[in-house]
């Protein structure tokens, strides 16, 4: 059996094909063309038996907002898979052990991010649950916005999606800096973000983007969207898929939310990795036609703890001792002196006594904010050796807004 090794620029079309069986899929020719263009050949890592790729995964070098609006290095960990029949034989745990040897040995990525097909699998790597997803469900027959709300005076113009790219990335880039997990967005992403083959619609529509103006005619708002016409006993029953929505005003969101309800032939829509704290239910008059269900997001992972958490913002002055138990990353474990005067933080190792004790996945869970140190204490995962300390450090770690990531990577 073979260790984990890149594979070569010649390789990526079987990669993702390789990857595509891991989850059962057969890898449609627009798949297998398409998704090796975000791929870095020398970040893949591939584990091989008889020459046949049986396990995978891939680091994408992205960039992603944290507290305080830095936006830092990550390293986005994607194309995660082992083959049917090759499971159970410790593929996954060779393929994070030199992932993240690389990813340290390089030093550029202080924190490490993925999306997990099952939860429970990656906190025995250090990742920790750290944002949420919301789907939003709304019957447009019953749902309206509230009376009060500001329409702009223009409405949104509908465009197909891949020819709006250039009118929403402005609205997105001024978006990116106050919200922590977003991820910035080159051409070659906003690519993948619009990509739209046939085969993945279900029946539904091209993806549209309708783009709302601003007072001043530029964009401040967009949504992504697709629908489906259907027929039922009392007549139309379509529906409306939200891929994406992103505003820099209130006026801007409420133009969009107004469009959307008042599609015809649309009787509900559904907006699936939303983010958990959207201003959506506020906009209601009634809540009553609005279901929603969070689901996990993010799952984070420090790579360097020091420079990890002196790269984010704290809301509070803050001096506390954090001792970490990082068993898959020893060069984390211990005691480590974080400080923030609320503008400018470091972090280094001690040996000063511990304030609070916690674990690598617990400490990733707790950095982007949206999971609160004090509902990790509740578990039973972070341990108070200072009366006192955990109200601190929560308070300096909350404060910003919630983390969001609308973008499956």
């Amino acid at each position: 059996m073979t260790q984990p090794e890149p594979v070569g620029a010649d390789e990526l079309e079987a990669f993702e094909r390789a990857v595509r069986h891991a989850f059962h899929e057969d890898g449609h020719p627009d798949d297998v063309a398409h998704f090796p263009r975000t791929l870095e050949p020398e970040r893949t890592l591939a584990i091989r038996d008889g020459g046949e790729i049986v396990a995978a995964a891939a680091v994408l070098s992205r960039t992603m907002t944290v507290p305080g609006g830095a936006q830092l290095p990550v390293a986005a960990v994607s194309a995660v898979g082992v083959a049917p029949g090759q499971t159970r034989r410790g593929h996954l745990g060779r393929l994070m052990r030199r992932q993240l040897d690389d990813v340290r040995a390089a030093g550029r990525e202080p924190i490490a991010a993925l999306w997990a097909s099952e939860g429970g699998i990656y906190g025995r790597y250090g990742y920790g649950l750290a944002t949420r997803a919301a789907t939003y469900g709304l019957q447009t027959a019953t749902a309206a916005l509230r009376h009060d709300v500001t329409l702009p005076a223009e409405r949104p113009r509908v465009l197909p999606a891949a020819e709006a790219v250039p009118r929403m990335a402005p609205v997105y880039d001024a978006a990116r800096p106050l919200v922590p997990g977003l991820l910035a967005r080159d051409d070659a992403w906003w690519e993948h973000r619009v990509f739209d083959p046939e085969h993945r619609r279900d029946g539904f529509s091209p993806l549209r983007a309708a783009v709302q103006p601003g007072p001043d005619g530029e964009p401040a708002g967009y949504a992504l969207y697709a629908a489906r016409t259907k027929w039922g006993e009392h007549g139309p029953a379509g529906e409306a898929h939200v891929r994406e929505l992103m505003a820099t005003t209130s006026e801007a969101r409420a133009g969009l939310w107004a469009f959307l309800l008042s599609l015809d032939l649309v009787r509900s829509v559904r907006w699936r990795l939303a983010g958990d704290d959207d201003p959506l239910p506020h906009l209601l008059a009634d809540s009553d036609p609005l279901v929603q269900t969070v689901g996990h997001g993010l799952f984070v992972r420090l790579v360097d703890v020091d420079r990890a958490l002196a790269a984010r913002g704290y809301s509070a002055p803050l001096s506390v001792v954090l001792e970490v138990d990082d068993a898959f990353c020893p060069w984390n474990a211990g005691r480590h002196r974080l400080r923030s005067d609320g503008e400018t933080a470091s972090c280094a190792p001690t040996t000063e006594p511990a304030d609070l004790v916690l674990s690598a996945e617990a400490l990733g869970a707790a950095y982007l904010g949206g999971t609160r140190l004090e509902a990790l204490a509740g578990a039973g995962r972070v341990r108070e050796p200072r009366p006192g300390a955990l109200r601190e450090t929560a308070r300096a770690f909350g404060g910003f807004p919630e983390p969001w990531c609308p973008e499956i990577f």
